[in-house]
């Protein structure tokens, strides 16, 4: 059975998982997903009842599990972000999307490029706003590896919300699909609805 495991995430990426997950999902099959988080299983509980999701929850040493089954009904369309009540005093999510091509910021000397691009990813954190999507792409997918320079940003953003979208084509070429440590692989389709759907793109 699939697990989406969500422990150590914060509001609303439990949520986002989750309907990621009853998306997929075939009427009639079940997945399990995972928290440690009171308020994510809070927010999740509502989520999949308002999205008439059957599931059964169990909780052992601090980790909840939801064994969630997927009914004929369609998926209510509710922003999960509108379960969330965030506790980080800056969160807040603008209608804007960052798209990284590459594992370097601008033109010249490479070494100051992938600074550069580490320091953008790591001053996102503290933004009034945060993206709602982060998109990878190219080169750029190489900050997404485990033994990125970038990994434990990119992990924190995660746990604060911020989608990541890794273009699996760009995984694929590079041949990274066991090194990579955070964020989705999504498809180019996918990638353009995102872009196309936000009120704002910036490419650093």
């Amino acid at each position: 059975m699939r697990i989406v495991d969500t422990k150590g995430q914060l509001c609303p990426a439990p949520l986002i998982a989750a309907k990621k997950a009853l998306k997929e999902t075939i009427a009639g099959e079940s997945f399990i997903v995972l928290t440690d988080n009171q308020t994510s299983f809070d927010n999740l509980s509502r989520f999949l009842k308002d999205n008439k999701a059957d599931f059964q929850v169990s909780e052992s040493a601090g980790v909840w599990s939801l064994t969630v089954t997927r009914s004929d009904n369609d998926l209510v369309q509710i922003r999960p972000e509108d379960y969330c009540a965030p506790k980080i005093p800056h969160f807040q999510q603008g209608n804007y999307i960052v798209v990284i091509s590459s594992d370097k910021m601008g033109e010249g000397d490479d070494e100051l490029g992938h600074l550069l691009m580490i320091n953008y990813i790591k001053a996102l954190k503290d933004l009034d706003k945060l993206p709602r999507k982060i998109v990878f792409y190219n080169n750029g997918v190489k900050l997404a590896t485990k033994s990125s320079p970038a990994i434990e940003h990119l992990r924190d953003l995660e746990k604060m919300g911020v989608e990541l979208m890794l273009c699996a084509t760009c995984v694929n070429y590079y041949c990274l699909e066991t090194v990579i440590g955070v964020g989705a692989v999504s498809n180019m389709y996918t990638i353009t609805e995102t872009m196309a759907a936000s009120d704002k793109v910036i490419k650093p």
